[in-house]
């Protein structure tokens, strides 16, 4: 296997990981009304800015997620997805960086929106 190296790897993890989104039972409800043709494309470019340094993306994608009710839970099942999907077609040091930097979010979004809750 090799390494994500390109945009194009990264368009393919993104493509194939929303794709196992859309179709699990627990996450699909809380993309129901998301516009694809959007929320891809600025998806990519987060990627592309974590995993490639290529600048471009802006924006704060914990804002645009805090409002969907997701739980902790939830986050758990997005990262084994991710963390599948990055397994299933890449192997390196990109790669590991893609699945630390999805863990890291994970806990991240899970104790901001524990926090949330708290108030």
């Amino acid at each position: 296997m090799r390494d994500i190296t390109t945009t194009q790897d990264i368009d393919l993890l993104v493509e194939n990981f929303y794709t196992k989104v859309k179709k699990d039972t627990t996450l699909n409800a809380f993309f129901s009304n998301t516009n694809w043709e959007h929320h891809l494309p600025r998806m990519k470019e987060f990627w592309y800015f974590i995993l490639l340094d290529k600048p471009g993306f802006k924006g704060n994608i914990y804002d645009s997620h805090s409002n969907r009710n997701i739980k902790s839970p939830h986050f758990d099942i997005w990262l084994n997805l991710f963390c599948e999907t990055v397994n299933q077609s890449f192997q390196g040091t990109i790669a590991t960086k893609a699945i630390d930097k999805a863990k890291e979010l994970s806990i991240l979004f899970s104790w901001k929106l524990e926090q949330t809750e708290g108030k």
